[in-house]
């Protein structure tokens, strides 16, 4: 894992360190130091003008929501049996729009199951053969990439099933057809990430040097990791950035990383942390190095532990969509295969942003998280089942 800190201000030079230890078949990398760019501290008063701008416009409460287009004929659900698939349901956000799914499918007279992928890919192919062996009528996964499972994938496919390979851009030569379709919604993925980044900037200022967390699940979120760090790089090229990787499956060695890279770059004032679930574990690692009353965390997934933190002042950001809306994209994407319309990406960025001048205003339990009440409403409902054809 390389632990990196540069400035990208020109003929800058700062320290970096490496903690020598791989993570799920990420080898070490050795010491790395960026070239500088010809940012100046004028770009960067421009970057960091801009992201407060965003960052304000993203506190307000959400009230649009993007159009979707009207199915070409309609799709009956009543009596059939969909199971979702998550690469791991352990993940509150990712147990969330499992729970979406369940809510905008059921009232159409769908049974919705869930199968746990346990971040491991013979978990995977087993959930995606046990569907087919008891008679799923069709498959939704979620954020696994289909190389992780190529083969049961297609299998399961060849059997008949539609399958919905959900929240990941093809890969591994397969492209979408009348049974099996990728619904790829990376491109905002990676616009949340940049906005992490944003976030950082705009509650940070010239001051901010910040240590990105890049997650190396999926080909999503290292994509999606690198496209945060770049931005972070335009939007104050005089403000400095260093990164580590990690990856759910060897998440215990998180606290160390973080407590490493720290110690190699002690003037670090911000953590961007991908997602609310790996926040502990990082702060474990700020506490060991003795800056968590100095270092602010960023992250995104706005889960009920996350916005607790924001309101008790250990967080200054969490970046959010409601997950019940994203389980209704993920349905949404299986009416269109199922209609036999393709299926459309997601690009555009459903987000609120969540800190210390807006938490105040909300009712935080667990049941709220699975409704829209924390962005505004669920307009978006009436929406989709509008687009569906169903009443």
């Amino acid at each position: 894992m390389a632990l990196v800190r540069h400035t990208t201000r020109p003929r800058v030079a700062v320290a970096a360190a490496v903690a020598a230890f791989a993570m799920l078949g990420a080898c070490a990398q050795g010491s790395e130091q960026e070239a500088g760019n010809d940012g100046s501290d004028a770009d960067s008063a421009a970057g960091i003008a801009a992201a407060k701008d965003t960052i304000a416009a993203l506190s307000k409460p959400v009230t649009e929501y993007p159009a979707e287009p009207a199915l070409s004929k309609p799709v009956d659900l009543k009596g059939k049996k969909v199971t979702v698939i998550p690469l791991g349901d352990n993940i509150p956000v990712i147990h969330g729009v499992a729970i979406g799914v369940e809510d905008a499918l059921e009232p159409l007279g769908a049974s919705v199951s869930i199968c746990d992928g346990k971040f491991n890919p013979s978990s995977v192919a087993d959930c995606l053969k046990q569907a087919g062996d008891q008679g799923a009528d069709a498959v939704i996964s979620l954020f696994i990439d289909y190389e992780m499972a190529g083969t049961a994938f297609d299998a399961l496919a060849k059997r008949g099933v539609p399958v919905v390979v959900g929240g990941v851009a093809p890969s591994g030569g397969r492209t979408s057809d009348d049974t099996l379709a990728f619904y790829d919604n990376t491109g905002r993925v990676s616009k949340l990430y940049e906005t992490m980044s944003e976030a950082a900037v705009a509650h940070g200022g010239a001051a901010t040097n910040v240590l990105w967390l890049r997650l190396m699940d999926s080909t999503t979120t290292r994509s999606a990791s690198d496209a945060g760090i770049k931005k972070f790089k335009q939007l104050c090229p005089s403000c400095g950035v260093a990164t580590a990787d990690f990856t759910t499956a060897n998440i215990d060695k998180l606290p160390s990383a973080v407590s490493s890279a720290l110690v190699a770059n002690k003037d670090t004032t911000t953590m961007i942390v991908p997602v609310d679930s790996f926040v502990p574990p990082a702060m474990q690692g700020l506490q060991a190095a003795g800056l968590a009353d100095k270092v602010k965390v960023v992250s995104s997934s706005s889960d009920l532990a996350g916005l607790q933190r924001v309101r008790d002042g250990q967080q200054i950001s969490d970046l959010g969509t409601p997950v019940i809306y994203e389980g209704w994209k993920y349905a949404n994407a299986l009416m269109q295969l199922l209609a036999g319309d393709e299926v459309q990406k997601a690009d555009a960025m459903v987000t609120r942003d969540f800190n210390p001048d807006n938490i105040g205003e909300l009712e935080l339990t667990d049941k709220a998280y699975f409704t829209p009440d924390w962005f505004g409403g669920g307009e978006f409902k009436q929406a989709f089942r509008t687009a569906w054809g169903v009443k």
